[in-house]
């Protein structure tokens, strides 16, 4: 190869010359060094090795780039799932700081600190960050400036940087990127701003040029020139000082290169060596000699290393390098510059050397057991079970068991025995409309079912054809459950891609990867002897022991259970918490239960007497056996010693031990069957509850003394349990879900009933310590110990939900008929069938009939081709059919011809030789596509191969503009294409003058209606059909025999779209309609009228109960306007209030105007100055009407937007009221700006809701209201701090949950703007107010106003900041600071698990301040 100069750059196939300055000054050459060198081969091969040959993932930082203008949101009812700290990077505080190295190398490196509010897998370790950049001093060329600041570290620093050197902007010449996530457009934009001379080289690899394109603006493209590198490529900072390349792409980091600089030794590695680590001003930029210097940095060098290059195959390549290496020769490496943390002088030959030993660690086999993983989904159109089967082989080539499970052919009992004998699962799921399948649903509910310690390791994955909500669903039920995420959720759009295929590959072997690091860690626990921890300090024991909540029992039919603490838990159903202990327990015992037989077996003999000799005998060897099975059993425990000690020796060795509890033993057999027997009493024990009254204690009188009471003599339950004599309420109550609580259960009920038996009389409240003996907890005795074993996590267990799996369920419509299946004349029309195929399915084990019907004349010079699905049983997985379904198709001949919809994949032999039959493909015209799901679609890739294998050049592709764009991703090959709007014409000729209709949503939000003004025929896809197969292409059959099958096709994918079908019912009035061509069943002709009717009628009925409804439209450049927006329409859902999202870009005038009817709010960003967008907006101010809307105008956060008070002005002039004032986003984007907004979401959700809930308030029963009302208990401020945004809010619904370890539950209301910060994992502050002190009645005061969203709500309240963040308040008796295990649904709230970590008491004497109500029906 040769060397060329920079300033004439050479890149094989893409020359371009740029010239630049040329009279810089002369920098000096570095001294030599003594550093150990290592060979530049094996540096370069050793880089090549771990990430060319890695197997393809996906980043867990955030690496999304601005989204493509293709990309567009369903304009359905949505649900959004998120967080706004999920996936954020926030710097917080960052600084720069400037270092000289050898060789005129100056580092930039922004510093991140330690604790600093940074999201993603690589910064767990929170120990703070660097970004590096590297500046090369050239003595006459331009200088070289490798990697840009992100954006979080661009603001403020930019300048800062510029001015460290006079005119350094113009003398930077070349920009090398190694690793770009679109966060660094704000530094080359500000960089080529600031810049006046020549363009600005940017040497990258191809990925990052094709990002760059997409993301730079207009101006900066202008001012840049690209330099795609190749391995091939050089670059030469100044004569004789030539840079090398090496491109180490994985699918995580498609981008990365490295470089390597003969001239000081330096290889600029990007993320390779990197760790995330803070190095500030006064430390050495340089990593230290030594051990010392070595344990420095080695675990956060592991931890990154750990995240990004994680693969089976990197070991063999890192291998191949080093053998590799031997035959290089050139320069060596002195020192490895990577994009964070140190610079690795000292330590570079040790790091590079770990980098292959820590590949081939991962395979050791001490690190590793024989796993065995689930892998279930449930698969539509079979494009999650193909990501499953990727996934499979992923971990099958790693060596673990797999066991796939359809979802559709299992019931809940076989989901919940193969998630016993699981190490770890994965969960895959198509979106249909907008949901998971309820097959999905149930088992997701088993998994969640599942005990703490079965938590393991996880993934989940999906198909969807539009929105993907349901892996986001997964994720986020998962995670807020304590569930480890092993690898990012996967997508598919459509059919996945073989990169995505490589990617489910490459999952599977992080699943493998992760369970390996689990059995790691937990040798590592028993090693260290970590299972215990110490407990919160004597103050937080005293605090916890003030707080106060209402004395009751709780009574079956025939038992009667003292509660611990109950508070009520939701309003819409009425329902309520309460804590009752479990059975007693030694504690050694639940600690031995989490611990795997293996681990357990080490910790016995570890301290055994006989650890020396290595063997045990007789008693010795049953009283080891006992300790595994947990059980004294005489007949199991001499089983399990025969099985040890098969020949009656007498002794059994320490490694026979070892050996016989290994997964797959027959002892390890014994004793997982024992202890799965164990969880199946312990549930059966708790479905006992499932109804229950509780009884409450009258004022003096403790929940004691009232259970010793017996039944009350007047008062009767309605649900046969017993009211006790004594108490001044009740409630009859039915449980939904229990939570773990340690030594508690914290279970969740509805009330369905309650009175108050004496409304002068108080429900007795106590403080933990006076009713802690009561519970048999000495309190005072506890708060005199400062150690405490801590319990596994808790785990939800939801009860009363009725199976949806396979044979659980039948269907109510009308049975299956016998109509023989023979082709009958269809109204002059010649009728062909073919011959019968058979085709295998999902279904194992099934065969499924295939046929087609092709009929000359439906319609004058028109005819169908009719794919009959004799045999199909289920139809977007959650609608079982009874009568199979046919996929219709049509071709209309005038002098043009135009074929409308085509068919499923699994009829492409069939309706190929049909359609050839019917129609010469070289005259085809148009291809009319309804919508794009796969059952109409699936063959529009193949008509157009074979119109092309014809000469057919002149083919279009009519369509909705949405459906066009989605086709390219459904289409793998270019097509000619029209987009069509609402009243356009196509004139086929002989009368055919084919009208279009726009009518998103049914079911599909790109669908379109074709109708035909010469015979009247309506062609509606989906709309108006039925899953009914049969040998009449039309209605013969009868409403009657049709009508099950029509209602329960609306009812499953109309029916959630109901408004949009009244909108297309309103378009097609003026049509003279003769029939409608269905695009599954028959045709309806017979009963046309009828039929059409129903649809309206029913239409009609199902709006009547719609809530209030909000669109959002967004723009979006960079990604930030389409997440805020996002993060406003989940505060809106979090209230209850329907939410449809559009693109500004992909909307038009007809889809905006019917927006804009069926939503009383309407939300916009501000959108770019003369843009489509633009327009867009002034189509939907032309649309809003004054007495029916209300508009909100949000930042779009791009600097060529139109003025947010210009838009406002514009709709206040239209007198449009505003429902809030403008959201403005200051920039930087930070966790405050994206929590204000999704707060400012939550506060129209409220009030739009506001009227509706008072309703239903007061049509609550009153008895049970004011029953329920008489639960009282303490008053707190509950604070917290996330992400750097700080929260508080007053809070009664709060109690205690148990007792060891120290916990709490919190409820919290779904639309409370403090949620967010609330989740698992999260910590917080309770601060116990005090009884009768003026400063409570001020914090309440406080704490109770209305708050601006994204208001400080603790400006101007005094307090400290506790250990973990959030604020004790100066006014607070007592505090207690906690963190969330789990949550579980409590309809209209949450309620949190929480376990204490700390807390005090200010005042010892003092009371906590108690809340009484009238009514459960606010708080």
């Amino acid at each position: 190869m040769e060397t060329v100069r920079p300033w004439v750059v050479q890149v094989e196939g893409h020359p371009e010359t740029k010239r630049h300055h040329e009279n810089l000054p002369r920098a000096n050459l570095p001294s030599s060094t003594s550093v150990k060198p290592v060979s530049l081969g094996l540096g370069l091969g050793l880089l090549a090795g771990c990430a060319a040959r890695a197997t393809r993932a996906t980043r867990r930082a955030p690496r999304s780039t601005a989204p493509s203008t293709a990309r567009r949101y369903t304009a359905e009812t949505t649900r959004v799932i998120g967080d706004w700290a999920d996936g954020l990077v926030e710097a917080g505080e960052v600084k720069l700081v400037v270092s000289e190295l050898p060789g005129d190398i100056t580092q930039f490196r922004s510093v991140h600190a330690k604790g600093g509010n940074r999201y993603g897998e690589e910064f767990d370790l929170a120990e703070g960050s660097t970004e590096n950049l590297y500046l090369i001093k050239a003595s006459e060329n331009p200088w070289v400036l490798i990697g840009a600041f992100s954006e979080d570290s661009t603001r403020g620093l930019m300048s800062e940087m510029l001015a460290q050197e006079s005119g350094l902007a113009d003398r930077i010449g070349v920009l090398m990127l190694q690793f770009f996530d679109g966060g660094q457009v704000p530094f080359i934009e500000a960089l080529v701003e600031k810049r006046s001379g020549d363009s600005l080289l940017i040497y990258t690899s191809m990925p990052a040029v094709l990002a760059l394109k997409k993301n730079l603006s207009e101006a900066s493209l202008q001012k840049v020139s690209f330099v795609p590198i190749k391995n091939t490529s050089r670059l030469e900072i100044e004569k004789g000082r030539v840079m090398r390349f090496v491109l180490t792409p994985t699918n995580k980091l498609p981008e990365a290169l490295s470089a390597f600089d003969p001239f000081t030794g330096s290889l600029f590695t990007g993320k390779f060596f990197s760790a995330h680590k803070e190095i500030g001003e006064k430390d050495s930029p340089v990593d230290s000699p030594g051990i010392e210097g070595w344990e420095a940095y080695v675990e956060d060098w592991y931890h990154l290393f750990d995240c990004y290059f994680f693969t089976k195959s990197a070991a063999s390549s890192v291998r191949k390098i080093f053998m590799l290496c031997e035959a290089l020769k050139g320069p060596d490496v002195m020192q490895l510059a990577p994009l964070h943390g140190p610079v690795v002088r000292e330590q570079c030959w040790k790091l590079m050397a770990k980098y292959e030993a820590w590949t081939e660690q991962k395979l050791r086999k001490e690190t590793r057991r024989d796993f065995q993983v689930l892998v279930m989904y449930a698969s539509a159109y079979g494009h999650t079970k193909t990501l499953a089967k990727s996934i499979s082989k992923g971990l099958t080539q790693s060596g673990v068991k797999v066991v796939e499970m359809n979802l559709e052919h299992c019931t809940a009992d076989d989901v919940s025995k193969a998630l016993q004998a699981a190490d770890g699962f994965c969960i895959g799921s198509p979106t249909l409309g907008g949901e998971m399948p309820s097959q999905v649903k149930e088992a997701l509910g088993v998994v969640l079912t599942l005990p703490a310690d079965r938590r393991r390791p996880c993934g989940v994955f999906g198909s969807f054809g539009w929105s993907g909500e349901a892996v986001d669903e997964l994720q986020f039920r998962l995670k807020d459950s304590g569930f480890p995420i092993a690898f990012d959720p996967i997508r598919a759009k459509f059919r996945p891609t073989e990169e995505t295929l490589e990617l489910c590959v490459s999952s599977g072997v992080r699943l493998f990867q992760k369970l390996c690091r689990d059995v790691l860690q937990k040798r590592k626990k028993m090693a260290r002897n970590l299972a215990k921890v110490a407990k919160p300090g004597s103050g937080a024991l005293e605090a916890f022991g003030k707080m106060r909540t209402s004395q009751a029992v709780l009574s079956s039919e025939t038992e009667v259970t003292p509660v611990s603490w109950v508070n009520q838990a939701s309003f819409e159903p009425l329902g309520l918490t309460l804590a009752i202990p479990k059975p007693e327990n030694d504690d050694s015992a639940d600690l031995a239960e989490s611990i795997e037989p293996e681990f357990q077996l080490d910790e016995i003999l570890k301290n055994h007497e006989r650890v020396r000799s290595r063997y045990v005998e007789g008693d010795e060897v049953r009283k080891i056996v006992e300790q595994l099975l947990k059980t004294s059993d005489a007949e199991r425990v001499n089983q399990a010693c025969e099985l040890l000690d098969p020949y009656d020796e007498g002794l059994v060795t320490f490694d026979e031990l070892r050996l016989a509890v290994l997964p797959g033993e027959p002892l390890r057999a014994m004793i997982d069957d024992e202890s799965s027997q164990k969880e199946e009493t312990g549930e059966s024990s708790e479905q006992r509850l499932a109804d229950f009254v509780l009884s409450l204690a009258p004022e003096g009188q403790s929940h004691a003394e009232l259970a010793k009471a017996g039944a009350h003599k007047k008062a009767k339950s309605t649900n046969g349990c017993m009211i006790l004599e004594g108490c001044h309420a009740y409630l009859e109550c039915q449980t939904v879900s229990i939570l773990d609580a340690g030594d508690h259960s914290l279970i969740y009920a509805e009330v369905k009933a309650g009175k108050v038996l004496d409304e002068k009389v108080k429900t007795d409240i106590r403080s933990v310590l006076e009713s802690s003996d009561l519970i048999g907890w000495n309190l005072k005795e506890e708060a005199k110990a400062v150690a405490m074993a801590a319990l596994p996590a808790p785990h939800c267990q939801h009860l009363g939900s009725p199976s949806v799996f396979a044979g659980s369920s039948g269907f109510r419509g009308a049975a299956r008929g016998s109509c023989p299946r023979t082709a009958l004349a269809a109204r002059g029309g010649e009728v062909q069938l073919s011959e019968m195929q058979s085709w295998t399915g999902l279904t194992p084990g099934k065969e499924y009939r295939l046929q087609t019907m092709c009929i000359d004349s439906v319609a004058e010079e028109t005819s169908t081709i009719r794919s009959l699905d004799w045999d199909r049983d289920r139809f977007d997985i959650e609608f079982r059919l009874e009568r199979g379904t046919t996929y219709n198709s049509y071709i209309i001949k005038g002098d043009k011809t135009a074929l409308v919809d085509t068919s499923h994949e699994k009829f492409e032999a069939l309706y190929t030789a049909a359609l050839r039959k019917e129609l010469d493909l070289a005259t085809l015209d148009y291809l009319i596509v309804s919508h794009t799901e796969p059952d109409h679609s699936g063959l529009i890739g193949k008509v157009l191969e074979m119109a092309a294998e014809v000469g057919n050049e002149k083919l279009e592709v009519i369509g909705s503009k949405m459906c066009i764009a989605y086709l390219e991703n459904l289409v793998f090959r270019p097509f000619k294409s029209r987009v069509v709007q609402n009243g356009v014409e196509l004139d086929l000729g002989k009368g055919h003058k084919l009208e279009f209709v726009i009518a998103p949503n049914l079911h599909w939000p790109d669908t379109m209606f074709t109708f035909d003004h010469k015979t009247g025929l309506l062609y509606t896809c989906d709309a108006f059909g039925m899953h009914y197969c049969s040998d009449h292409p039309e209605d013969v059959e009868g409403v009657k025999e049709l009508l099950p099958h029509y209602a329960t096709y609306y009812d499953c994918l109309m029916k959630p779209n109901a408004r949009s079908v009244l909108t297309a019912l309103k378009k097609i009035e003026g049509f003279d309609l003769k029939a409608v061509a269905t695009g599954h069943g028959p045709m309806l002709t017979e009963n046309l009228s009828e039929f059409v009717e129903l649809y309206r009628s029913w239409s009609q009925k199902a709006t009547e109960k719609i809530g209030p409804s909000v669109a959002i439209f967004w723009v979006s450049h960079f990604g930030e306007s389409e997440r805020l927006a996002q993060l406003f329409a989940h505060g809106l859902t979090s209230c209850s209030v329907n939410v449809e999202m559009h693109d500004l870009n992909a909307v038009d005038a007809t889809e905006i105007a019917e927006c804009v009817a069926r939503n009383e709010l309407v939300a916009f960003t501000a959108p770019p100055r003369n843009s489509t967008a633009a327009v867009n907006v002034g189509s939907i101010g032309a649309n809003l009407k004054a007495k029916k809307h209300q508009f909100v105008v949000l930042d779009s956060c791009d600097d060529a937007q139109e003025p947010l008070p210009l838009l406002r002005s514009r709709m206040l002039e239209a007198s449009i009221p505003e429902a809030l004032p403008a959201m403005e986003a200051a920039r930087p984007i930070s966790a405050q700006v994206l929590h204000c907004f999704e707060e400012a979401g939550m506060n129209i959700g409220k009030k739009l809701t506001q009227k509706g809930k008072a309703q239903a308030a007061k049509s609550q029963d009153k008895d049970l209201s004011k029953a329920l009302g008489r639960l009282a208990s303490s008053l707190y401020v509950v604070t917290a701090k996330k992400a750097g945004v700080r929260h508080a809010m007053v809070a009664s619904w709060v109690t205690p949950a148990s007792s060891k370890p120290l916990g709490v539950s919190v409820t919290i209301a779904k639309e409370r703007a403090m949620e967010p910060l609330l989740r698992i994992g999260d910590s917080f502050t309770l601060n116990l107010l005090e009884e009768g002190k003026p400063q409570t009645l001020e914090a309440m005061k406080h704490f109770l106003q209305k708050f601006a969203p994204g208001a400080d709500r603790l400006a101007g309240v005094e307090h400290i900041e506790g250990s973990n963040g959030a604020a004790i308040l100066r006014s607070a008796c007592a505090y207690l600071e906690c963190k969330i295990i789990s949550r579980m649904d409590a309809s209209d709230h949450w309620v949190g698990y929480a376990e204490v970590v700390g807390g005090d008491v200010a005042s010892p004497n003092a009371a906590a301040a108690v809340h009484h109500r009238k009514v459960g029906t606010y708080y």
